[in-house]
């Protein structure tokens, strides 16, 4: 395993920029302004790093905010590496079959985004991992505990002898934090994207599931309303394809489920669960649930409570007019 613990900091500009990815409009999480990099191995073993501080080509100016928190200067970017020469040498350095390691899940998605606006392979890295979850399986959350970096080194009571906030000196952190992890276990055993997201849907769920499926790489955030294939369902036990209810509820940041009614089986719910975990490209999982009285109650009121402010905004944008 080539494994490359790294973290970035990156530039934002004081108004939102937008770049069309494959004809969808996405918004740009942030320039990245600095790269630190260890590779370890399994044992968490410091073998290489890399260091290097990027000049920005559509953020120049440096946020007064992110150089607050960073203690970076303009001067520091106007001096780094043109910035897609500089992620040339960072993907150079890591290798193709690199496989990524950071603290959350921020920092994967900006360097795909980055990858894509400067004419490099976004599909790179293929694999990555999030160490809080290997982390909080050896110290489970305490009440009131944080998750940051800087508190999860305090609580291990780790010399604090680097700079937060600076890309390498949080990457050895990190490393550090590993050291007291089972973390060849932790990487063996972490599940992969598919599971993940068919686990966060199922998640809560006390009634019967159906056809539980993922459904990757999809471009835009309503094709679960859209597409074919995501929504047209079958009913489970005949076959005959549900008839949708044209109201959406969600459940959880993202999570909608509607009722799909069949002929002669009745309503059913047909969830669904979005992640967009590279950045770039939405993925569902689907499945279809039984629907108990009480449950089916509840959804109604909500949806007699969708239609009144649904009415209520088409009345106020009509007296607008």
């Amino acid at each position: 395993m080539n494994l490359i613990v790294f973290d970035l900091e990156w530039n934002m500009g004081n108004a939102p920029y937008t770049f069309n990815y494959h004809g969808t409009e996405l918004t740009l999480r942030g320039e990245i302004i600095q790269i630190g990099a260890v590779r370890i191995n399994e044992n968490a073993e410091v073998l290489d790093t890399f260091e290097m501080t990027l000049r920005p080509r559509l953020f120049r100016k440096l946020h007064w905010r992110i150089a607050q928190v960073t203690g970076l200067s303009q001067g520091d970017l106007e001096a780094g590496v043109p910035i897609a020469e500089g992620l040339r040498r960072f993907r150079a350095w890591a290798g193709p079959d690199a496989e990524f390691a950071e603290w959350g899940l921020d920092d994967v998605p900006v360097l795909k985004q980055n990858l894509f606006l400067y004419n490099l392979d976004e599909s790179w890295p293929a694999r990555w991992y999030d160490l809080q979850q290997i982390f909080l399986k050896s110290y489970p959350r305490g009440e009131g505990e944080g998750m940051t970096l800087e508190s999860v080194v305090e609580r291990l009571g780790i010399p604090k002898d680097g700079s937060f906030h600076n890309a390498l000196d949080d990457a050895l952190y990190t490393v550090r934090v590993c050291q007291r992890l089972p973390l060849a276990s932790g990487l063996a055993e972490y599940p992969d994207e598919e599971t993940q997201l068919k686990s966060a849907l199922l998640n809560g769920l006390d009634s019967e599931v159906y056809d539980v499926q993922v459904f990757p790489r999809r471009l835009e955030h309503d094709a679960y309303k859209t597409e074919p294939a995501l929504c047209r369902v079958a009913c489970p036990f005949c076959g005959a394809e549900l008839v949708f209810n044209d109201i959406w509820l969600k459940r959880g940041n993202t999570g909608y489920y509607t009722e799909g009614t069949c002929p002669e089986h009745g309503p059913w719910f047909v969830r669904f669960k979005l992640s967009r975990r590279d950045g770039l490209h939405w993925n569902f999982a689907r499945c279809i649930e039984t629907v108990r009285p009480e449950s089916y109650a509840r959804y109604k009121k909500l949806e007699a409570s969708q239609r009144e402010r649904m009415r209520l905004k088409a009345e106020k944008q009509a007296g607008a007019q």
